[in-house]
């Protein structure tokens, strides 16, 4: 695969809560910054209503004093490695900050990092990461707290698809960003035959193995309920990133057993990389040439 094919960030923003939690998050993001020489832009947003404590708790004024001296220690740390940063603070409704930051930046990568899971049936995702997964405009990477893989290097990559528009363009993503090996899983719910089944011409069709290029390709069909599958392939092969598509509306932490993007989230222990729909018109030429394909 060629270096122009390569998927290029330019602007990445990370948003933190200043807790030791989210420094898993922000390494990774310095070092996506890193390989990409791009922008990283840190944000920290103090919502109001948060300080509306008894008598002696914080006000928001400590608040901002305390959030721009860690602020100022991070972007000292990070420009010692040679990666241009600035940090802002917002004010407001935490969700909706992150989502204008975003915009305002022109950020084309979001990160965010998941809390420690909690026990079977528990989101990792708060409930303002799983706000911005259905409503970020660029693709959003949620790195858990026990992340140990070098980030920014994606060596082995599972990406699922189901065909829908928002799969379609993470399979897009997964292609000009694995560097060794890719996995295109597609999990429907009914038993398939793996050696003569529509869906994996399907992801043949959409996936080739190119032999020019250097990243192989394995396509799997494997039914059962997708969540549960994907993690199972993405525990197998070890993967160091797994691709799916946003979703489409906003997730509840009581969507969790008809969630795949929170299901998976919450049983694998690599980075999640979840993508926005392409552009309509984009949908439509990849549909009928799917549709046509078998």
């Amino acid at each position: 695969m060629t270096n122009q094919n390569r998927l290029q960030f330019h602007t990445i923003l990370v948003a933190t809560d200043l807790r030791q939690g989210g420094s898993s998050a922000l390494r990774y993001a310095q070092a996506i910054a890193a390989r990409h020489q791009a922008v990283l832009v840190v944000v920290h947003v103090i919502d109001p209503v948060g300080y509306a404590f008894p008598q002696g708790a914080p006000d928001a004024a400590v608040a901002d004093d305390a959030a721009g001296e860690e602020l100022r220690r991070i972007e000292e740390e990070t420009r010692l490695q040679g990666i241009p940063i600035h940090s802002v603070i917002e004010t407001g409704v935490v969700y909706e900050r992150i989502l204008q930051a975003v915009l305002d930046h022109h950020a084309d990568l979001l990160v965010l990092g998941t809390r420690a899971k909690t026990g079977i049936g528990r989101s990792a995702l708060g409930t303002v990461a799983r706000r911005l997964l259905a409503k970020a405009a660029c693709p959003v990477l949620t790195v858990p707290p026990d992340a140990d893989q070098p980030a920014g290097c994606w060596r082995r990559v599972l990406v699922a698809t189901d065909f829908s528009p928002a799969s379609l363009s993470a399979l897009g993503h997964a292609q000009r960003i694995a560097d060794e090996h890719l996995i295109v899983l597609h999990a429907p719910q009914q038993p398939v035959d793996h050696a003569c089944s529509r869906e994996l011409e399907q992801l043949r069709f959409l996936a080739p193995f190119n032999e020019s290029h250097t990243v192989p390709v394995e396509h799997v069909v494997s039914s059962g309920e997708a969540g549960k599958v994907i993690a199972h392939h993405a525990r197998d092969f070890n993967a160091d990133l797994v691709i799916l598509g946003s979703p489409v509306d906003e997730l509840a932490e009581e969507d969790f057993h008809t969630s795949t993007v929170l299901q998976v989230i919450s049983a694998v222990t690599c980075p999640v990389l979840c993508v926005p729909s392409m552009e309509g018109s984009q949908v439509k030429v990849v549909e009928e040439e799917v549709a046509v394909s078998c």
